[in-house]
């Protein structure tokens, strides 16, 4: 039950979102990919960052980093850059092989997506504007495997102007994730690849959840 309290406060998405995920889980109920629609009774996270290109067809990095409420594991992470036609932009998939450090692009196809899947699990996501940071990723989810990620998520950016407001009630402004790094005194982002951004943000997650814990 604290488990539950503890999110429920935190957990983005409209009445919309919920009523998929819960139509969704009735659909693959009987899947391999059940397990991905129960709830989470455990205390890690999984913090996600993605950056797509402009044109098409798309270039998505992606950068998924376990979290629980003591650290950040930066040795458990998965990362990749996703093409579906890698030899239509090279010079595109270039840039986001040397931005991002990954490893030759990748097709998004069902055995790829699956693998990130069963990493991420049923365990709840963070990341800065997640709803937007998720948005292509699930679209290639549903083509590929007909369904969005249905993990509970947290917006960490939404989280930061709570509190921020909070402690400040005059203050009406969207932080971008630097300033918002600053104005808690975590480490600036040396490098903009997803997994900075990713490890970025499950940090300002963690620094965010001590604050309110101290504020309650």
């Amino acid at each position: 039950m604290r488990l539950l309290d503890r999110h429920m406060t935190l957990l983005s998405g409209s009445l919309r979102t919920l009523l998929q995920r819960e139509s969704d889980r009735r659909r693959w109920a009987d899947s391999p990919y059940a397990w991905l629609f129960q709830p989470y009774m455990g205390e890690e996270s999984v913090a996600m960052a993605c950056q797509v290109s402009e044109g098409q067809p798309a270039v998505i990095s992606v950068a998924a980093v376990v979290l629980n409420p003591r650290r950040v594991h930066t040795s458990r992470m998965w990362w990749a850059t996703l093409s579906v036609s890698p030899a239509l932009v090279p010079a595109t998939l270039r840039r986001h092989h040397q931005l991002h450090a990954t490893d030759a692009p990748r097709t998004p196809d069902a055995e790829c997506l699956t693998e990130l899947a069963d990493f991420i699990g049923n365990r709840p996501l963070v990341g800065w504007q997640l709803e937007h940071t998720l948005e292509p990723l699930n679209g290639l989810f549903k083509s590929v495997l007909g369904f969005g990620l249905p993990n509970a998520q947290v917006d960490v950016a939404k989280l930061h102007g709570r509190q921020l407001r909070r402690l400040h009630p005059h203050i009406d402004t969207l932080d971008p994730l630097g300033v918002a790094l600053a104005r808690w005194q975590l480490p600036p982002l040396i490098w903009p690849s997803v997994v900075s951004e990713a490890t970025a943000s499950a940090l300002l997650y963690l620094r965010l959840q001590r604050e309110i814990a101290l504020t309650a």
